[in-house]
């Protein structure tokens, strides 16, 4: 394992594990107040140390027994072949003997999976134990080099033991989590056990700690995922220097998302086809639910790389370095990207690639993509980002924080109460306003269409390059209607349509949520296979979605989503209420 690689995640580990003693140190001072008398004899034991040992003991059960769990999901849920080393093709098998040769590790086996749905990943116990899984999609999709890189990247895991160092710390979080309902378990039997004063204490003082556990527990999530993203870069540093082609790689990445977003349209046709036999649509479905199920094993995210793979989808996988840069520019300048990756298990695409760019440039070799990174946007979008913020997550708070807040400092300017809740119901339903505007911008029927890849690479002033999951862009698509949002899924409201640059997801959200099931019932069948015009507001979310305002087919049929609308009822609501309660506030004033 690399020198650096080895201090930052002991770093990460022991920062982890400082949260679990700290909480623990508190939990054990909160157990020595419980005086005999005044708590419940045992109750501290039976509500916080056996559900944390019960934790510790699931964690454990489940590192010992998840390799073998895999083994048979892939030999028997997905349709598989299992390969010794010496049985693969001759350039993966002389790879494969040197660097387990040069690294010490060994592999029980590795697995062939029947799926052209291009991804690869590792498990096991450890290095000399290790599992390599390989789809057909890789052998189909890229060239021998560009298979090596990948092979590379899985082996790296193996080299650096990740699976080892993400079991222990994804335990953290479920140990924190368990100390949070003990703790809180605990406060309210000390409550309800005692009216002594005593009890009322250590109850205070575990409510207190279980709200830190809490606290501690969310943190070591996005720590784990830091942890995660880290090993990732590890694991392409290592495919660079095991191949001495870091381009490879980048290479790979783009065309593994390309053949993804591929094959997903490919099985959402097979889905949809009414005509197609039964076992085509169980296959179908089947691959569908191995590309969502490996999303956090494979060599990435295939959601948050869907703009590269869209980039080239309409050219048939052309690598063209300007598109593609374009494309990954989001990722690179919206602050949205990079918060979006604080949840995600691996990298942004984009940043990989520029840490593979660098690897070559080290080597005095071209780097694969030189555009990537260097493209210059009209202006900054953090004060964007800073806005989205506040209008995504703070907003809807603000209809009960401000009446509140108004309603306790009226009486100190004088004012009546009922003037204070509705002047604060007011200003939250302008800034209501401010968000439906942001999110829902004006939209013609007028507009000019749009293809997929002119809005993942228009960088011009105010264009597509904005969009972020809140902040909307007006946009008209034509192309034909493919397959559901979520392939295989009968009650999926949200449909794919394909133009001749690429696909994007139409996010159909009905005012009423039941609705959505009429409409994925009755209306998306009819829907398949016809060519359709969408009406609606481009978003980042970081993937491409449409979310839908119109729909119109080719035999004038029109489908209508009023979610738009019902922002704009849900604000006018409250704004009518606020008038009243400032309207009884001056009356009584008068009276």
């Amino acid at each position: 394992m690399p020198k650096n690689l080895y201090i930052r995640s002991l770093g990460v580990m022991t920062f982890l594990w400082g949260l679990v003693f700290v909480v623990g140190m508190v939990l054990i001072q909160i157990i020595s107040l419980a005086m005999p008398g005044v708590i419940p004899p045992g109750s501290a034991y039976l509500a916080i140390v056996i559900p944390v040992l019960f934790a510790f003991l699931i964690v454990a059960l489940q590192f010992m027994i998840s390799p073998w769990l895999m083994d048979f999901i892939i030999g028997w849920v997905y349709d598989a072949t299992k390969y010794q080393v010496d049985e693969l093709p001759p350039h993966i098998r002389t790879f494969l003997h040197q660097q387990m040769e040069l690294h010490n590790f060994s592999l029980k086996w590795v697995a062939i999976i029947h799926d052209n749905n291009p991804n690869a990943f590792t498990y096991g116990h450890t290095k000399k134990r290790a599992r390599m899984a390989i789809t057909e999609g890789i052998l189909n999709y890229l060239t021998e080099e560009e298979q090596l890189a990948v092979v590379a990247h899985e082996a790296g895991h193996i080299v650096h033991r990740d699976f080892i160092w993400m079991t222990v710390a994804a335990a953290i979080p479920l140990v924190l989590y368990s100390f949070y309902q003990g703790l809180w378990t605990y406060a309210r039997i000390t409550s309800r056990g005692s009216s002594s004063e005593g009890a009322e204490k250590v109850g205070a003082a575990a409510g207190a700690a279980a709200i830190g556990a809490f606290i501690a527990y969310w943190i070591s999530q996005y720590i784990v995922l830091f942890l995660s993203r880290v090993r990732e870069y590890y694991a392409d540093s290592f495919s660079a220097e095991a191949t001495g082609q870091p381009g490879a790689l980048s290479r790979a990445l783009v065309k593994i998302a390309y053949g993804m977003v591929k094959e997903d349209s490919i099985n959402a046709e097979k889905l949809s086809d009414e005509n197609a036999s039964p076992a085509v649509r169980r296959q179908a479905s089947r691959k569908s639910a191995f590309t969502t199920g490996m999303r956090s094993l494979g060599v990435f995210d295939v959601a948050s790389a869907k703009n590269l793979a869209l980039s080239s989808y309409g050219r048939g996988m052309s690598l063209d370095n300007e598109s593609v840069a374009k494309a990954a520019q989001w990722d690179l300048s919206n602050p949205w990207g990079r918060f979006l990756e604080l949840s995600s298990t691996h990298p942004l695409p984009a940043k990989r690639i520029l840490a593979l760019n660098a690897m070559q440039e080290d080597r005095g070799i071209q780097p694969e993509f030189p555009e990537m990174g260097k493209i210059k946007l009209p202006e900054s979008l953090w004060d964007e980002f800073l806005i989205d913020l506040v209008l995504s997550y703070l907003a809807p708070l603000l209809f009960i924080i401000l009446p509140i807040l108004f309603a306790i400092f009226a009486p100190a300017a004088g004012l009546n109460i009922n003037i204070g809740i509705g002047s604060g119901l007011l200003l939250a339903a302008l800034i209501w306003k401010l968000r439906r505007r942001e999110k829902y911008p004006k939209l013609r029927l007028s507009d000019p269409v749009v293809t997929v890849t002119h809005c993942l690479t228009d960088h011009t002033k105010n264009s597509y390059y904005e969009a972020s999951p809140l902040r909307g862009k007006g946009a008209v698509f034509e192309g034909t209607v493919v397959g559901r949002g979520v392939p295989g899924y009968f009650l999926s409201e949200d449909l794919v349509i394909q133009d001749e640059t690429g696909i994007i997801t139409l996010d159909y959200s009905p005012i009423l949520g039941f609705m959505s099931w009429f409409f994925a019932l009755f209306r998306a069948p009819s829907l398949r296979g016809m060519k359709v015009r969408a009406y609606g507001w481009y978003h980042r979310v970081p993937s491409p979605i449409l979310q839908v305002w119109k729909i119109e087919t080719e035999e004038g049929k029109t489908f209508h989503n009023r979610w738009s609308g019902a922002n704009w009822v849900f604000m006018w609501i409250m704004i009518i209420i606020g008038i009243a309660f400032l309207a009884t506030g001056i009356t009584s004033l008068n009276a």
